[in-house]
């Protein structure tokens, strides 16, 4: 189980940072209005959220990020043991996805951001698209894959326009996207402030799910 659970989000990280990432440097390339590259990564992100957590949901779960996995803990909906397996492969698939991404569209197979995301306001907007993100999959936990990953597809799309932090809402996404010199990019030195906001807004879901979901 360990193994299927290891592969799964391994393979899933990957490809949503891929997606990601790739995204974003294809629109790059292509237009210099950020409003039509931001269009562009949104809609790719979007639709590959629905299509990996329907294909992975059954093998692993489809958590794809290490606060997702906590907050599965933290409410018993998995043992604390599989932390070890869950967080280092969706921390090793992250940054294969950054480095696979970068390879496709001839940038450094690893480069440093200087994309700056910082500011109070970027920290709260990470807050609370965290705190949505989670909230919203125990919220749909009951209904199925498919209302799961269409839910969580089309808040991630929504969170990349009405959040100022664009919505990462995963620490492993965060630590990957500080590798890419691209429009998707974040300077190192904002990452670990990203990774403390998730923890912040994914502790709060936990509190409130316990309180308004699993009473």
């Amino acid at each position: 189980m360990k193994n299927r659970i290891f592969i799964g989000e391994f393979i899933g990280s990957c490809f949503l940072v891929m997606i990601i990432v790739g995204s974003g440097i294809m629109a790059e390339n292509l237009t210099n209005d950020n409003a039509l590259r931001l269009t562009a990564n949104t809609l790719a992100t979007g639709a590959g959220l629905f299509v990996l957590i329907t294909a992975f949901a059954e093998i692993s779960g489809a958590h794809f990020n290490p606060f997702v996995s906590l907050a599965m803990y933290l409410t018993k909906k998995i043992k604390g043991k599989l932390l070890i397996t869950y967080i280092p492969a969706q921390i090793l698939g992250c940054l294969l996805g950054v480095m696979l991404a970068n390879v496709f569209f001839e940038h450094n197979i690893i480069e440093l951001s200087t994309k700056n995301r910082d500011g109070f306001h970027i920290f709260l907007a990470e807050i609370v698209a965290t705190f949505g993100l989670i909230f919203i999959i125990f919220a749909t936990l009951k209904d199925g894959k498919t209302t799961i990953a269409a839910c969580v597809a089309t808040y991630i799309t929504a969170g990349y326009w009405f959040t100022s932090s664009t919505s990462f809402a995963n620490p492993a996404v965060a630590i990957a996207r500080t590798f890419t010199e691209s429009f998707t990019g974040i300077n190192y030195l904002n990452t670990p402030t990203y990774i403390i906001a998730e923890l912040i807004g994914a502790l709060i879901a936990v509190f409130l799910i316990k309180k308004l979901i699993l009473k």
